[in-house]
């Protein structure tokens, strides 16, 4: 057991993509996402993409921080690689819509 004495967020992003978009599309705007832009956020740790049943689809984004899972939140609204990803979504309103913050207490290996 890992008792884990930071500030690491775990945000859990669920989204729905649009009917016409492809497994492959939405995979090759989520690579392109995290190398140009999330890669490069202050406090980024890693990611994982999660499939559901149909076209429900989860990002799972490790930050060091709450503090920077916000300012990441904030600067997406301007990036190119963000607004393609977020343009194969339907339901969601804006970059912060159905996101949730959770913060990490423990872990096991």
């Amino acid at each position: 057991m890992n008792t884990s004495e930071n500030n690491v967020t775990i945000e859990w992003a669920p989204f729905e993509v649009a009917g016409d978009v492809s497994d492959e599309s939405l995979e090759k705007a989520a690579t392109n996402l995290e190398v140009n832009f999330l890669q490069k956020q202050e406090g980024y740790l890693r990611r994982e993409l999660l499939k559901g049943e149909g076209k429900q689809w989860v990002d799972l984004v490790y930050w060091s921080s709450p503090q920077a899972a916000a300012k990441a939140a904030e600067d997406a609204n301007t990036s190119e690689a963000f607004l393609e990803y977020f343009s194969l979504m339907v339901g969601l309103e804006d970059a912060e819509d159905g996101i949730s913050h959770f913060r990490q207490v423990k872990t096991w290996n």
